[in-house]
């Protein structure tokens, strides 16, 4: 089956993965146990959209100041039932006409934060534009605003994204969310690292609706996936990096929550956004971590190629 031109939700699993390998900003961990302080970045900040203007790299500022949120009580037995609700919701939506083009053309917003001696420190709003493979194994695109950051290094403005798993192979996922949970399960057992299985569960179906093109059958799988995870909550009036308002799925691991963003009413994927939920040496309850938002999703002909917005 081929994959629609809108999809009810945005996503990207294996995508993301490739896409962090090759510039390492957007999901940078440190290990659980360090002997000194190292300088990463980590995504951050919905609300520093209020101050620096989205699209324009910035200078560092070692200075700036933490960004704090309310750690609001999350709604476990809500989480459910607003993610079965979902799953009925987009199976119910009709399958969006193919088009031609080779490519998934994806526009986002984001925002990240230094982690390391001292409170998390935040890095400008930029936009970010993805072009990814629709049905064949290939190369992709990634463009962002070119900087300079510590450790990390130099980010090209434009970088090629080589061999990159086609959005196509998220179109043959599980439909039934037992065998879908199942496989993201398997999948981290032979990683034999990073989250708890349940956390590692809760990434990648974050990956997916945040930078891929799905069909409303598989976005249902994943709700209905997700809603099985042990540990996920209704968070309530968040807010996504474009300054947009809705309601959160959220997971919470090693004193971070992370939240996947939906408009209350359409449901449709807003963004995400992490923050701690306990004092750390990176900041008190409350320090955002990262925060992005989907502004634009297409099909488009050639790689390169942006639609009318």
């Amino acid at each position: 089956m081929r994959e629609p031109t809108a999809p009810p939700v945005p996503a990207l699993p294996a995508l993301r993965r490739q896409a962090l390998r090759h510039h390492l900003l957007t999901e940078i961990r440190r290990p659980s146990k360090r002997h000194r302080r190292v300088r990463v970045l980590v995504p951050v900040s919905a609300a520093l959209t209020v101050a620096i203007a989205a699209g324009i790299a910035q200078p560092w500022v070692p200075d700036s100041a933490p960004l704090i949120v309310p750690v609001e009580q999350g709604e476990r037995v809500g989480a459910t039932l607003l993610l079965n609700r979902m799953a009925l919701a987009a199976a119910a939506k009709p399958v969006p006409p193919s088009g031609t083009g080779g490519y998934v053309y994806i526009r986002s917003r984001g925002a990240f934060a230094e982690l390391g001696d001292g409170p998390a420190r935040l890095r400008p709003v930029h936009e970010r534009e993805i072009w990814i493979p629709r049905d064949e194994r290939g190369d992709g695109l990634l463009q962002q605003p070119f900087f300079d950051a510590p450790i990390v290094g130099v980010i090209p403005q434009r970088e090629t994204l080589t061999d990159v798993t086609p959005n196509a192979a998220l179109v043959d996922l599980p439909d039934d969310p037992d065998a879908l949970l199942a496989k993201l399960y398997r999948e981290r057992e032979q990683r034999g690292r990073g989250n708890s299985r349940d956390g590692a569960a809760f990434t990648a179906i974050g990956d997916i609706l945040r930078e891929s093109l799905v069909p409303p059958r598989t976005s249902a799988a994943l709700y209905r996936a997700a809603a099985k995870i042990a540990g996920v909550e209704v968070v309530r009036g968040v807010t996504d990096a474009a300054g947009r308002r809705g309601i959160a799925v959220a997971h919470t691991e090693r004193s971070r929550r992370d939240e996947w963003i939906f408009d209350e009413q359409s449901f449709d994927y807003l963004g995400e956004r992490s923050y701690l939920v306990a004092d750390t040496v990176d900041g008190p309850a409350g320090t955002v971590l990262g925060t992005t938002a989907v502004l634009q999703r297409a099909v488009v002909s050639e790689l390169g190629q942006r639609p009318a917005r």
